[in-house]
């Protein structure tokens, strides 16, 4: 499933590193960190992949345990499979962020804007040194999406490795880390 996938990518890493990238680099659902409902989360196997994109194959790995007891520091990991996002209606589209936070998550914030600026959705607050990917439909004239760090440094590569993409339609339409 997944974890093939990623791993297929990252050949040279080994399957514990390759479970523990899939455990920090889900979507929490439901009540945060691990819970019965959810587990710890969604898997995002694009989330996985800019993980090990970013920090390689070098990292150590404790015991293998199961449950809840798998990554203790971590707030978010795989146990589920994935849910089809709803379609939007005609006069809407598909909009997807992936935030991968640096050291000072909290700092990261964004917002897609209407053509006259009024904010149509936005996004912030987040955990620090963990995949984040939020889903939306947005209204056909959204058309700014903006992204910036509340100390002006972006979320690469001085305090972390963090980056960002945004689609829309299941597009690329933008990433990446440096910004102010």
């Amino acid at each position: 499933g997944v974890a093939a996938l990623v791993w297929s990518h990252f050949p040279d890493c080994t399957n514990k590193q390759i479970r523990d990238a899939l455990i920090k680099s889900t979507e929490d659902l439901g009540v945060q960190g691990c819970d019965n409902g959810y587990g710890f989360g969604l898997v995002d196997a694009q989330a996985a992949y800019q993980y090990l994109k970013a920090n390689g194959c070098g990292f150590s790995v404790g015991e293998t345990v199961g449950g809840c007891n798998q990554c203790p520091e971590c707030s978010s990991a795989p146990t589920s499979s994935p849910v089809a996002f709803p379609g939007c209606p005609d006069n809407e589209r598909y909009f997807k962020v992936s935030i991968t936070t640096d050291n000072y998550g909290s700092e990261t914030s964004w917002r897609v804007t209407k053509e006259n600026g009024q904010d149509q959705i936005t996004g912030g607050n987040y955990a620090s040194n963990r995949a984040h990917t939020e889903r939306y439909c947005i209204p056909n004239d959204a058309c700014t999406f903006e992204i910036s760090d509340e100390y002006g440094d972006g979320i690469c590569c001085g305090y972390g490795n963090g980056s960002y993409e945004v689609w829309i339609n299941n597009v690329s339409k933008g990433s990446g880390g440096t910004f102010d």
